[in-house]
């Protein structure tokens, strides 16, 4: 029987790594899960059109079809309330979706030694109905399109909102409630996001079509590095390929949502492949530019400076080598922000997307727990002031834990270290959108096994969840709408569809995702 080499290391640290054999398996058909997981993200596309403006942008031009006047656009509904089949095939497609991706992983896990491209073949057919979709579940490439339209015309994004616009579609289509909000994006982004308008002739469609291909640009690279890292930390590049990419947070965030965090996590795991083959400069280099998409990716220098001295390198080694990685990213941004003419002016509006609630938001409920409290003792706590406090108490939690993890991370491993703290930022953040916890997620993908595997698949799921629209937006509509029985109509539906398989898989199902799709 043909033997292939295995490479079994702990996490991501590939010194000590020991070689062993295993046999290579038969080649397995992956018709089925690509067949059953295209025809759910159809299910979710379908129930997205028929669902109303909850779901996408029903506004004219919003795409191609689906909207008001254009083909599909009969679909949308008249009324607020979603219909039940709109709501049946957005959760039920995600259902569907789940335990496909779910049933692949343990396929997968039992077949090691799979070719990525074939994994990968997978994972596109799974995508495609998204891609060509209408934008759902979020309308920020709206916005990030206003965004480019004033890059374009040279008006400072970090000054003015797309309302400075007017009424064209590049300012109605973003909305009212991003109208007046400063970009919190930096100029790797916005420059791109500028060429953007004007190689589409500043036509909103043809606008929207590249920036969704710029979101699909970093999904690219984020596929591209996998591999790299999941050989260097001894894991299956297929399996971990799978983890990282064919999550569905990742398709209804990244592919669906079109958002800009897929071209952060693309350059920042880049970055790290790169920083692992190829040298340590142009690693950290990647890894400013994603921070020049959004702020978070920074933490990829920080770790990679700190590993940048070695394994036994002493603490001041360290910190030179860190303080010399932190140079070489702001030499980047400083020649990125000077070629582009876009400056440093996002510095100052990082925090303009927690302007608004999206109801799952750790530090933002416990603030409207803790007014509601002071309000019932008559103390006159407002909800700004509470939440101002906890804003700041939360990031100094993240900051703590996130140092707490760099000094472990030459034990533990750069990318367990990372991804844990990106993860953590994003929770205890100023504001939680489902899409954030992408940032983390698909960098634990390399060194998940174990709990940490069952934690980014038990997220993952969550994610993709929550992320279908604004929590309390949703619940309001589903109390006052009606539309509470076609929910639990809808979960009781995909219980008796997940509970037989989940009882046939019971030893090898994560006891973490139990807890969110129910078990026997």
């Amino acid at each position: 029987m043909p033997m292939r080499s295995v490479v079994r290391c702990a996490d991501d640290d590939i010194s000590g790594c020991r070689t062993g054999s295993a046999p290579l398996d038969n080649p397995i058909s992956l018709l089925r899960p690509a067949l059953t997981g295209l025809a759910a993200s159809s299910a979710i596309v379908f129930g997205a059109i028929l669902g109303g403006s909850k779901f996408m942008s029903h506004l004219p031009g919003a795409w191609f079809f689906g909207t008001p006047g254009g083909p599909l656009g009969f679909l949308a509904p008249a009324g607020k309330h979603p219909p039940f089949v709109a709501v049946l095939g957005i959760y039920g497609g995600l259902v569907l979706l789940t335990a496909t991706w779910i049933s692949l992983l343990r396929t997968i896990s039992r077949h090691r030694g799979l070719p990525v491209r074939r994994v990968l073949g997978v994972i596109v057919v799974w995508a495609l109905p998204l891609m060509l979709a209408p934008p759902f579940f979020s309308r920020d490439i709206y916005n990030y399109a206003g965004q480019g339209e004033m890059v374009s015309h040279h008006i400072d994004p970090y000054a003015y909102g797309p309302g400075v616009l007017g009424g064209t579609s590049f300012n109605t289509l973003a909305g009212p409630l991003w109208a007046s909000t400063p970009a919190p994006y930096g100029p790797t982004f916005l420059w791109l996001d500028g060429a953007a308008a004007d190689l589409s002739g500043h036509g909103i469609l043809a606008d929207l079509v590249l920036l969704r291909l710029i979101e699909l640009g970093g999904i690219a690279l984020v596929v591209a590095g996998l591999p790299t890292l999941a050989r260097e930390a001894g894991r299956d590049p297929a399996e971990v390929v799978l983890l990282g990419v064919g999550s569905p947070l990742v398709l209804t965030t990244f592919v669906a949502g079109a958002h800009n965090d897929a071209l952060m996590v693309g350059l920042l795991v880049a970055g790290l492949a790169v920083a692992r083959r190829i040298g340590t400069v142009p690693g950290i280099v990647l890894c400013a530019l994603a921070a020049g998409v959004k702020a978070p990716a920074a933490l990829g220098v920080l770790f990679i400076g700190w590993h940048w001295a070695g394994p036994k390198a002493t603490t001041r080694a360290r910190i030179f080598h860190t303080l010399g990685a932190g140079a070489i990213s702001l030499a980047t941004l400083s020649a990125l922000s000077q070629i582009s003419g876009i400056g440093w002016g996002w510095l100052r509006t990082l925090t303009a997307p927690a302007k608004i609630s999206t109801g799952v938001t750790p530090v933002d409920d416990a603030a409207h727990v803790m007014s509601c409290i002071a309000h019932l003792m008559g103390l006159g706590l407002s909800l700004a002031g509470v939440r101002t406090v906890l804003d700041g108490l939360g990031l100094a939690a993240a900051l703590g834990v996130g140092v707490w993890l760099l000094l472990r991370s030459p034990r533990t491993g750069l990318l367990r270290g990372l991804g844990l703290t990106l993860l953590i930022l994003a929770i205890l953040g100023p504001i939680l959108w489902a899409w954030y916890l992408s940032w983390g997620l698909v960098v634990l993908a390399v060194v998940a096994t174990g709990g940490l595997r069952r934690w980014v698949i038990a997220l993952s799921v969550a994610g993709a969840f929550v992320g279908v629209t604004a929590v309390l937006g949703m619940m309001k509509v589903v109390v006052h709408a009606g539309a509470l029985e076609d929910l639990l109509l809808v979960f009781s539906l995909a219980a008796a569809a997940l509970v037989p398989s989940l009882r046939r898989s019971r030893r090898r199902l994560p006891p973490q995702l139990s807890l969110v799709v129910g078990s026997g």
